[in-house]
């Protein structure tokens, strides 16, 4: 029996226990589920922040290189549009001095043509005077003038052969003169030969040195363009922007013109409106001056038509001089500038070289692509300054992305533009003359201190060919 009881015990108390364990394990699976799952999230949170940090870092560094892609790009392009430039002008100097070598030749031909007819000339009066030496002589010079004189029959004629003989010396001073003459005309036009060929020689060896010179230029174009062309998505790209900046940079001029025009015009007619009460004015006053003048002379005789016909001309004589005198000026401003194309000042002073033309022309390197410019580009050394081109009045100064600062200067109807300049030395407003230096243009420093001034020439908003305006 008390064994029976303590089976019974015994089995309850294990029942107990499994119920115990079922329920404590599942609640400590739980714990641990949810301390995993805290973990994982922790871990989770931490790996989303290293990779956002790993992304911008990436973002970053590739924006970085992005943008020095695009700043060698354009570095590289501007030392292809620069050597382009120099190539242009060492084909200019070869062909310069291809025209000036046969020029040379021609005139080394012409001189040693004339040296031979001036040596046959000579040849010829040295002949002649050992002809007449001879026959003046024949018997060897054993007679002399004295005894020539002496054995003359008579005084008379004796005093013939005097004056042949002073005649004869005459001649013979006369021929040797002529004879040393022609020898100094050949010793010089000897001079002028060798002069010419020296001068040939120097330059056949300059043409050779530029034309060695070009060939180096060539070669490293070619490899640039080479190296260019494999970036071609990039060049692209950076076009694009180009495109984009040089667009900003016209709605931008279109801009300050019109709203430059719409000034103008609203001077203008409140100019004549000015114009049309002074006109008015001085009418009323006319017309009172003649009221009381009638008044006056009420009792006189009136003034005849013709008296009254001169005052009235008088004052529309006044009124017409004031509107021709300002028409006048307006003229003379504008035509001025117009009257000088082809001789304005360049916009920089010392040496350069244009290395982008106006309007449409191919691109250096991108095949069947072309590429518009406004004006010109003119490279300069560093430290150069731009200068007016003509008198004018400086109408907007103006900042615009990848142009730096940007100069107006209006000349009537016509303006000129200075584009890409480091510090600006005028104020909007300001009257300049030509040649009164406007700015120092600014130098890359990412481009080796490359030095470029953007030049545009406008009538009012048409766009102009600079290089047909200055010289």
């Amino acid at each position: 029996m008390v064994t029976s009881g303590l089976n019974i015990w015994f089995r309850r108390a294990v029942l107990i226990m499994v119920a115990l364990l079922a329920v404590t394990v599942p609640a400590d699976a739980q714990r641990r589920a949810k301390k995993s799952t805290r973990s994982q999230q922790q871990r989770s949170v931490e790996a989303v922040k290293k990779d956002k940090t790993r992304t911008q870092r990436q973002i970053s560094e590739m924006t970085t290189k992005l943008n020095t892609t695009a700043k060698e790009l354009n570095k590289q392009i501007n030392r292809l549009n620069s050597l382009n430039a120099d190539i242009e002008q060492s084909r200019s100097t070869v062909e310069r001095l291809k025209t000036h070598i046969d020029s040379l030749g021609s005139e080394i031909h012409v001189t040693a043509d004339s040296i031979n007819v001036l040596e046959g000339e000579l040849e010829d009066m040295r002949r002649a005077y050992q002809k007449a030496m001879r026959e003046l002589q024949p018997h060897g010079g054993e007679m002399n003038a004295l005894s020539f004189i002496f054995s003359a029959k008579s005084f008379a004629e004796a005093y013939q052969r005097v004056r042949y003989l002073r005649q004869f010396s005459a001649w013979r001073e006369k021929k040797a003169a002529a004879i040393e003459e022609a020898i100094g005309r050949i010793a010089e036009r000897r001079q002028h030969l060798t002069n010419l060929r020296h001068a040939q020689d120097k330059a056949y060896r300059k043409a050779e040195d530029t034309r060695r010179v070009l060939a180096q230029q060539q070669d490293e174009s070619k490899q640039l363009v080479s190296n260019l062309r494999k970036e071609d998505s990039a060049l692209r790209k950076s076009l694009t922007e180009q495109k984009k900046r040089a667009s900003a940079l016209d709605r931008e001029l279109d801009k300050l013109i019109a709203a430059e025009q719409a000034r103008i015009a609203r001077e203008e007619a409140a100019r004549k409106k000015r114009e049309a009460q002074a006109k008015r004015k001085a009418s009323q006053q006319a017309s009172a001056k003649e009221k009381q003048g009638a008044t006056v002379a009420n009792s006189q005789a009136s003034p005849s038509s013709s008296e009254a016909s001169k005052s009235a001309k008088d004052v529309a004589s006044a009124n017409a001089r004031t509107q021709t005198a300002a028409s006048t000026a307006a003229n003379e401003l504008s035509g001025s500038f117009e009257s000088n194309k082809g001789k304005l000042l360049f916009p920089v002073s010392g040496t350069y070289k244009i290395v982008r033309k106006f309007g449409r022309q191919p691109h250096p390197t991108l095949p069947h692509v072309e590429t518009d410019n406004s004006g010109i580009d003119i490279e300069v050394k560093k430290g150069a300054q731009a200068r007016a081109v003509y008198a004018g009045k400086v109408s907007y100064i103006f900042k615009q992305d990848g142009f730096n600062s940007i100069v107006m200067v209006r000349h009537g109807k016509y303006i000129t533009i200075y584009a890409g300049l480091a510090s600006v030395g005028v104020k909007q407003g300001d009257n300049v003359k030509a040649g009164q230096n406007l700015g120092t243009i600014y130098s890359d420093p990412d481009d080796a201190n490359r030095t470029i001034l953007h030049f545009e020439i406008r009538n009012e908003r048409q766009k102009l060919n600079p290089t047909l305006w200055v010289r």
